[in-house]
């Protein structure tokens, strides 16, 4: 018994030593490959994510199809379109660049609105006339009043 008295201070130490090595490697894995993960998701350049940029949105002008007329009111906060079936984020946004952001705009649509709009979503082309959203945007604001 005499052979393991002092292994009590050596496994202390042995302990000790791996947890700062392992708290090391974290601060290292992190100045490595967290803190400059903003500027690389800007950089166009890196190949790893030029894959996964899309450009800006700009509203295509359509010839032939008339302009949505403004009925924005600019003292009443936005709607969430969302809440319209088949409405996401990435529809939300585009609806915002063409300036559509109240049900009641779009409750407000002729048949030659919705034709601008399903002309108008990039990658989402006949989506307001398939999932009817003027009749979804009457009905939402029938519930908020």
């Amino acid at each position: 018994m005499r052979m393991f008295e002092g292994w009590m201070f050596l496994v202390t130490e042995i302990w000790l030593l791996l947890l700062l090595a392992g708290l090391l490697g974290l601060f290292c894995g992190w100045i490595i490959w967290g803190s400059g993960k903003k500027n690389r998701a800007l950089d166009a350049d890196d190949g790893a994510l030029a894959g996964k940029t899309s450009p800006p949105l700009e509203p295509e002008s359509v010839p032939d199809v008339p302009a949505l007329p403004g009925r924005l009111n600019l003292e009443v906060p936005p709607d969430d379109l969302r809440r319209i079936r088949g409405i996401g984020p990435k529809i939300e946004a585009q609806c915002h660049q063409l300036g559509i952001y109240s049900y009641a705009q779009i409750a407000a649509w002729t048949a030659e609105d919705i034709a601008h709009i399903d002309v108008q979503l990039r990658g989402f082309e006949g989506r307001a006339s398939r999932d009817d959203w003027v009749s979804e945007a009457k009905a939402l604001m029938a519930e908020s009043r």
